[in-house]
């Protein structure tokens, strides 16, 4: 796994990260900081890369998880402009897989979030596309919100390259 910060941080690593059977389990249910993120002084974000999909698990508000497959999970930190101290943002990216599979994920990841999205319709729209078009069709769930963290997802693919991969989006509020 690579990471976005300095060798310090790096071994220290962020406190809300842990790894029990080869699963990354992310606790968000504290405070979101630097130091939670493994966010290194005079860096805007923490990246958590792999180059094969990882099993991750985010532990979220009111005892909820979710589970997925990703490559990406990255922390950005942003100031306010009110300077009412930092904001975080949270950017989860899952692996390239063909319509199906991309189908499947965003299946599961509605349901975990249990958000208003039409993943039918979606699937049906990739279904109906010529498969020569480089346009890409795009899919966008409602939000759900985990205490003060709100996630949605969203997924792209352009029927040209006969695969595309779900981006899980969130931000402390």
């Amino acid at each position: 796994m690579t990471e976005n910060d300095s060798p310090e941080t790096e071994a220290a690593g962020p406190t809300a990260r842990s790894e029990v059977d080869g699963v990354e389990t992310w606790d968000l249910t504290g405070a979101p900081s630097a130091e939670a993120f493994g966010i290194a002084d005079g860096s805007r974000a923490g990246i958590y890369e792999t180059d094969e999909p990882r099993d991750v698990v985010l532990v979220l508000a009111g005892d909820e998880r979710l589970e997925v497959e990703a490559k990406v999970l990255s922390f950005e930190r942003a100031r306010s402009g009110g300077g009412s101290g930092e904001r975080f943002n949270l950017g989860l990216r899952g692996p390239t897989v063909p319509a199906g599979e991309l189908v499947d994920q965003l299946r599961g990841i509605v349901e975990q979030l249990d958000v208003e999205a039409d993943v039918d319709a979606y699937a049906a729209e990739l279904a109906d596309a010529p498969d020569d078009q480089p346009e890409r069709i795009r899919f966008s769930s409602s939000r759900a919100r985990f205490g003060d963290l709100e996630l949605g997802v969203q997924a792209n693919l352009a029927p040209i390259a006969q695969s595309g991969r779900f981006i899980l989006g969130g931000a402390w509020r």
